[in-house]
């Protein structure tokens, strides 16, 4: 089993039952003890969970704020459809901002055969992936969101102020009564100066995220150009 699911799956565990042993998880698992411990260590760095003697709980401020390579497994199938149908509304020669959600990473393998196309993200992980592609790639530097990898702040802002773009391709935590949320402060922030950079706004969004509010106001949905579900 890959670590990225195996931790996926602990997590699910520990969601419905908060708390476990190292020998429950093995058990469900069918793992060492040393793989579990190793793997309940890196999710404690992330901040999803707290180690107990001889096992995990669950970190209850982990609703808030899921790592993006947790969350980037889940939903996949139609975050990928989401994303094919996204992909088709980019043309040749264009700019475009992508921000650092896990639906707009899936992104990236559709954009390989767009000629001319320069891409600008706060995504780490996608910047690297698009390094591999025939894209005008851009990062836009700034302080690191360590709960989700994602590039924030007034440094990042600044750049994406610099520049004007065809569109801008994202995502949020929920979507309630017409209005677009996230649940961080930072990530609101660049997404602001990203949509009022672009000229078009598409919004991708699975259905998981409907009838869901956080904190953090991002737009109006009546102000989006095009909201692309599965």
């Amino acid at each position: 089993m890959l670590q990225l699911q195996r931790q996926k799956d602990i997590m699910d565990i520990l969601k419905s039952k908060k708390e476990q042993t190292v020998k429950e998880l093995c058990s469900a698992l069918y793992c060492s003890p040393a793989t579990i411990r190793r793997d309940l260590c890196d999710l404690e760095k992330q901040g999803l969970v707290k180690r107990s003697f001889g096992g995990a709980i669950l970190n209850e401020g982990f609703f808030d704020q899921q790592p993006l390579l947790i969350r980037g497994v889940k939903n996949v199938p139609q975050k990928q459809r989401i994303c094919a149908k996204a992909a088709k509304l980019i043309s040749a020669g264009q700019t475009i901002f992508i921000d650092s959600s896990s639906t707009t990473y899936f992104l990236a393998p559709y954009l390989r055969d767009i000629p001319e196309l320069t891409v600008i993200t706060n995504n780490p992980h996608l910047n690297i992936v698009l390094s591999q592609m025939k894209v005008n790639n851009y990062c836009t530097g700034g302080k690191m969101l360590n709960s989700s990898i994602a590039l924030v702040g007034s440094e990042a802002e600044r750049f994406v102020r610099g520049i004007r773009a065809n569109a801008f391709f994202f995502s949020a935590r929920g979507i309630c009564n017409g209005q677009i949320f996230d649940s961080s402060k930072d990530e609101r922030d660049i997404k602001i100066s990203m949509l009022e950079q672009s000229d078009k706004l598409y919004f991708l969004c699975d259905s998981t995220k409907f009838d869901q509010s956080y904190p953090y106001k991002i737009i109006d949905q009546s102000l989006i150009d095009t909201t692309i579900t599965e």
